[in-house]
């Protein structure tokens, strides 16, 4: 461990005693402390009691601005004003019920009406949930079970696609062809039977691993920006290559939306121009409440449909489609005007040509990604454009940065990727910044 680092997590512990003693008690009656270990750090996390605006508060009374809105989800900031009142007002009338209501209607309209491939969509409760029922529908509606996905690329924790979601490069055979490898304990050995790694990127290459896979081949599921791994934009080449190859070898292309949803008004498919047979949804769709959904082409859609017997695939739970999430996906969507979507792409163009200008000035070892009003610090001197090159980056040098921003008052992710959300103020981003140069000047780039 480096002198930089050990003292900023020297300087972190000594200001969050408190959730330090939270974290303890936690660990007693959950593994980890938590239910979710996006949220763990060490030496241990901090604890928040409230969100305002832009703002996070904790336990042992720090304010901190926060860069990273629940992982890309807050995309209007802490307790928007429109969303409380949608909220309060269907909490006055129920939190759920055993039939439809009439707010999931409107909702599903809105979804339609934004996202030019969507004929028909339906609600979950997770980002997991949504991309394994794409998966479900391609597998039942091609007649075949494999899957292709691109290496480093993560679409929940379901078994399917928990493949080579950050394998270790020893493991991970030839970049052009990758192997597929296990993410983690617990998944049986026979799913990597199931599924093709694909390079990100490198349409060449997929469309040689897609053509040599394509009689078994049910889906191609991508990211449009491939947020694993720092943010990383799709080139438009390479989603309208996949487009043409899937069409062209009658396998279904699907977009996981998760976190690219937020980058403009209709989606990665809008801003790219390039439309997928379905798409998974999650975060910003419901406002800060558990949400997924997925949806798509007509024909595809119709395999969940109960009006004229069985569905071909069923699709159940008790919480998809609650009126709770719904008046606040309906209440963020309708703040996320045309308007809305250009104010969010100038400030994250913002903080990226802020923060290489200052990278340039201290010469630091470290690039930028990221695409609308997302943003990532990548700390390798690589152009970063896959999962390989993404490995490149120091992870001591990441853990410091993270670290170094929580004292500074600024929450990223622990791989110091962020987003903006409307209601950052550019004084803030500019606070943002400066932190970043006072923890490189700390670290010995100043």
């Amino acid at each position: 461990m480096t002198n930089a680092l050990q003292a900023e997590i020297e300087r972190y512990k000594s200001r969050n005693q408190e959730s330090l003693r939270l974290h303890e008690r936690a660990a007693q009656v959950m593994p980890g402390g938590d239910s979710r270990n996006s949220i763990w750090w060490p030496p241990f996390p901090t604890y928040v009691t409230r969100g305002e605006g832009s703002k996070l508060y904790d336990v042992d009374g720090n304010e901190r601005v926060d860069m990273l809105n629940n992982m890309t989800t807050l995309i209007l900031g802490h307790r928007h004003p429109s969303v409380v009142k949608a909220m309060r007002e269907q909490l006055d009338d129920g939190v759920s019920f055993p039939a439809p209501s009439p707010p999931v209607i409107d909702w599903a309209e809105m979804m339609v009406d934004r996202v030019p491939s969507v004929d028909k969509v339906r609600f979950v409760n997770s980002g997991t949930e949504a991309t394994l029922n794409a998966i479900r529908a391609a597998r039942a509606f091609t007649g075949r079970e494999m899957i292709a996905k691109c290496e480093g690329a993560y679409h929940g924790t379901h078994d399917a696609v928990s493949i080579s979601v950050q394998p270790p490069i020893e493991s991970a055979g030839d970049a052009l062809n990758p192997d597929p490898v296990i993410g983690f304990e617990g998944i049986p050995s026979r799913v990597v039977d199931d599924i093709v790694i694909m390079p990100y990127n490198d349409i060449e290459a997929c469309e040689r691993i897609i053509r040599a896979n394509a009689e078994q081949l049910a889906a191609v599921i991508v990211e449009p920006v491939n947020g694993q791994s720092g943010f990383i934009p799709a080139d438009p080449a390479f989603l309208s290559g996949l487009r043409s190859l899937t069409s062209e070898l009658g396998i279904l292309l699907v977009f996981d939306e998760v976190i690219a949803f937020r980058i403009s008004r209709g989606g990665a498919q809008e801003y790219y121009g390039v439309l997928p047979d379905v798409t998974a949804f999650g975060k910003i769709i419901g406002g800060g409440m558990p949400v997924g959904a997925f949806g798509g082409r007509e024909d595809v859609m119709a395999l969940y449909d109960p009006s004229n017997g069985p569905p071909r695939v069923q699709h159940a739970g008790t919480f998809n489609g609650n009126p709770m999430t719904a008046a606040a996906g309906i209440a963020t969507l309708g703040e996320l005007t045309p308007a809305a979507y250009r104010e969010l792409d100038e400030k994250g163009e913002y903080v990226r040509e802020r923060l290489r200008k200052l990278i340039a000035e201290v010469e630091a070892p470290i690039r930028v990604s990221g695409i609308s009003s997302l943003f990532s610090l990548q700390f390798t001197t690589t152009p970063v454009t896959d999962y390989r090159s993404y490995a490149t980056n120091d992870k001591e040098f990441a853990q410091t940065m993270f670290m170094g921003l929580l004292n500074e008052g600024y929450v990223a992710s622990s791989r110091c990727a962020g987003n903006v959300s409307t209601v950052h103020e550019h004084g803030e981003l500019d606070g943002f910044v400066d932190a970043v140069g006072r923890v490189l000047e700390r670290s010995g780039h100043g």
